[in-house]
């Protein structure tokens, strides 16, 4: 397979749990302020369906993490390991 690029040093597990933490707290922004300023019911359901399925994504993920973490097994982006934690050490 071949390498389109690399993942920045900076970007770690630490950093991918945040954030996918604060991508999760605008989502839930996000669902409030459809709520309260879009007057349709039809895009409101849209919405709040489109962002409900990115929280739980972002929160699955999250949790995925937590767990490569804790047990040592390789934790990913896109295909790339990640670097730091409990992580087993990158290629």
């Amino acid at each position: 397979m071949a390498v389109l690029g690399n993942l920045p040093s900076w970007l770690g597990v630490d950093a991918v749990r945040d954030i996918a933490a604060g991508l999760a707290v605008a989502a839930i922004v996000g669902v409030m302020v459809v709520v309260f300023f879009v007057h349709s019911v039809a895009a409101r359901i849209v919405a709040i369906v489109v962002l409900g399925a990115a929280l739980f994504g972002l929160l699955r993920y999250r949790g995925e993490l937590d767990h490569c973490d804790r047990n040592g097994c390789a934790c990913t982006l896109v295909g790339h390991d990640l670097k730091g934690g409990g992580c087993a050490p990158s290629r």
